[in-house]
């Protein structure tokens, strides 16, 4: 696999602030030919990059809720390979779940993991919740949620990938 090249790493920051430019309006922004952009623009499609992603306006689009939910598992003290099925199953439940966006382990403030999931109101998040607690009891010591309502009032900083150009 190639590694990444300084070209890259500005075509990857160009990428995050604007994906449906050309790549004739990359060469353009970079200062690189059309062909160099395009043939790193594969290589990096194919090895460092997941897809390209639409972020809606989530209120327009129906989705008023967004919740960040803290779980403690029972997992850390099962045997390996105990570890391993029970893992597959959260993996598998978590995959099935159209509205999760992110489920992580981790380690801080006494939690084992988080997921992050929108929904459309609050009573589809109760839903959600009461769902994800019944299927996955077994497993869990404890799940706590932040919910906030999307909302100009809410809303510091909209969500959006343009900002890892400045990191990258």
């Amino acid at each position: 696999m190639d590694k990444l090249r300084t070209i890259d790493y500005g075509l990857l920051r160009e990428l995050l602030k604007n994906c449906r430019r050309s790549d004739r309006e990359l060469a353009r922004s970079l200062g690189i030919s059309q062909p160099t952009i395009t043939r790193r623009r594969a290589i990096l499609e194919k090895g460092f990059m997941d897809g390209y992603v639409v972020i809606p306006k989530w209120k327009e689009v129906g989705l008023e809720v967004l919740a960040f939910s803290f779980v403690k598992h029972k997992i850390k003290f099962a045997k390996p390979e105990v570890t391993k099925q029970v893992f597959k199953k959260v993996e598998e439940w978590m995959s099935n779940q159209p509205n999760v966006i992110l489920a992580i382990d981790g380690q801080g403030m006494g939690w084992d993991g988080v997921f992050v999931s929108f929904h459309k109101n609050y009573t589809d998040f109760i839903e959600f919740i009461r769902k994800h607690d019944n299927e996955l009891s077994e497993r869990l010591i404890e799940r706590e949620s932040f919910v906030s309502v999307i909302s100009p009032m809410t809303v510091k900083k909209p969500f959006h990938l343009k900002y890892l150009a400045k990191v990258i």
